[in-house]
């Protein structure tokens, strides 16, 4: 017994340093890594939405073909002072500023703050949309937003990721001015028994948990379907030029 405790007080001065050492490395190194994956994240999501609108220009421009006529139907009744204003949901860099009327009024929303400089430097290079606001806040949960204050909502690639898409869509409902119009696009389920609806049921789980809550099996057009809004209409749609796994698509429109 003696000589198996000298063994191990043996083992101890000569590997616990290392050991200790090791523990101490592995805790700042995860410490560093928490702390830097939200702006790494970012950094990815900025240069994504980037070559996502590249493959996905035309589906874009037909999305929000009716924007302009809307702005021009809305400022034919509206107060001299008044704006015509967008509030877009998971505002990100500012990717959709491209398809805004000149003279639109953004009011941003956008849960990471880690997003402000590339908002900042997208927002500089359309200086016809204005951001009025931006609100660092969950979709679920709009509260500084006034009801029925806002002519548009926006919402691309978002509610994939959303923590409640119903309690979302009641948010964006409350929002909107009578006759206002909801505009979403969003990558989802394929409910078609095929390789991709099966590859999307597998990799799910490490989507959802490396892909910061990402879903790859979302149904998104039956919430919005049931949500409560006047008039729906939408398309279901292949993204060719995007992965397999986030090809089938979903967009249109949704009027209050």
């Amino acid at each position: 017994m003696a000589s198996l405790d000298k063994h191990i007080a043996q083992l101890i001065r000569q590997y616990g340093p290392y050991v200790v050492g090791l523990f101490i490395m592995y805790k700042i190194t995860a410490s560093m890594v928490r702390r830097a994956y939200p702006y790494g994240y970012a950094w990815f999501l900025n240069w994504l939405a980037d070559r996502y609108n590249r493959g996905m220009w035309r589906q874009k421009e037909e999305l929000f073909t009716d924007l302009a006529d809307i702005k021009k139907q809305f400022e034919k009744g509206a107060d001299v002072e008044e704006k015509f204003t967008i509030l877009e949901i998971g505002v990100g860099s500012g990717a959709n500023f491209k398809y805004y009327p000149e003279g639109t009024s953004v009011i941003a929303i956008e849960p990471k703050e880690q997003f402000k400089t590339y908002l900042e430097e997208n927002a500089d290079q359309f200086p016809g949309v204005k951001i009025t606001e931006v609100v660092w806040c969950n979709a679920e949960d709009m509260k500084e937003v006034p009801d029925e204050s806002v002519s548009a909502v926006v919402c691309t690639l978002v509610l994939c990721s959303v923590l409640d898409i119903d309690l979302v869509l009641k948010e964006v409902k409350r929002v909107l001015k009578s006759g206002g119009r909801f505009y979403f696009m969003e990558h989802v389920f394929q409910p078609e028994r095929s390789f991709t609806h099966y590859t999307q049921r597998l990799l799910n789980p490490l989507q959802v948990k490396f892909g910061d809550n990402c879903h790859l099996t979302r149904e998104t057009w039956k919430n919005i379907d049931k949500a409560g809004f006047a008039e729906v209409s939408y398309k279901r749609f292949s993204a060719y030029k995007m992965p397999s796994i986030i090809r089938p698509h979903l967009m249109g429109t949704a009027t209050k």
